[in-house]
């Protein structure tokens, strides 16, 4: 099913649509340091890639994989500033994680259009 996935471009543009909004919920809004944003938002990118893009999107389709990300999204993200010493951060890690699941649903609409050469939705198996 992963037929000639190019992974720079997907994990670029899964870069591009994650870390502005990493940086300006948590370092602009949120005095977390861009530092700590930052290797959030690439740890994010790379564990949600590999995880919820090539694992779970072409094997339980978009819906699975959009909620997959939220979750996942929500523990690195509250998990990641709790080891880096923000407590009290769910609430801006439960912000973070819902507007990164929506922009997720559109990415994940790209890859089943370009990478995966159409929808993977299950029912369609």
């Amino acid at each position: 099913m992963e037929n000639n996935i190019n992974h720079s471009q997907a994990l670029l543009r899964k870069a591009i649509l994650t870390l502005p909004f990493v940086w300006i919920i948590l370092s602009v809004f949120n005095d977390v340091s861009f530092v700590h944003s930052t290797l959030l938002g690439i740890a994010l990118v790379l564990i949600s890639y590999f995880l919820g893009d090539l694992m779970i999107l072409p094997r339980m389709g978009n819906t699975s994989a959009t909620i997959s990300d939220f979750i996942l999204s929500l523990l690195v993200i509250w998990g990641g500033l709790n080891l880096f010493g923000y407590d009290e951060a769910f609430g801006e890690s439960l912000l973070t994680a819902v507007i990164l699941t929506i922009a997720e649903y559109f990415f994940h609409l790209w890859m089943e259009r370009t990478q995966f050469n159409g929808p993977t939705d299950v029912r369609q198996s």
